[in-house]
């Protein structure tokens, strides 16, 4: 399955999900998104950033020395939720999540890491 299919596979097991979108974190770039939100590039580029800033963020600092490098991140905000996850096997990939609030996170950030594995690997 391809990158754009596994990325659609995903919204659509997970309907609460807006936008999916695979990057890579050393060029900032989106390279592939799904979903039923319509986004503008800006979009894209600006959630690809919040993903690189917040796995860059100080105090992921002194998570690295208590848990090892982190590899996920999530955003709470009043209307929805951003989840942001980096490949173990290349940690330049990531995908990058916008979701509604209610969404299975557990089964949702299950389902995007065997994704991005898979996509990486």
């Amino acid at each position: 399955m391809g990158v754009i299919d596994s990325l659609g596979a995903l919204v659509k097991a997970y309907p609460q999900a807006r936008v999916v979108a695979f990057a890579d974190l050393s060029s900032n770039m989106i390279l592939a998104s799904q979903g039923p939100q319509l986004v503008t590039q800006e979009y894209l580029e600006r959630l690809c950033k919040e993903a690189r800033s917040s796995f860059d963020d100080p105090l992921f600092s002194l998570a690295l020395e208590a848990y090892g490098e982190p590899r996920a991140a999530i955003q709470l905000g009043e209307t929805e939720l951003k989840v942001f996850l980096r490949s173990e096997i290349e940690p330049a990939d990531a995908l990058c999540c916008t979701c509604q609030h209610g969404i299975d996170l557990e089964g949702f950030v299950r389902k995007l890491h065997e994704t991005l594995e898979s996509i990486s690997g």
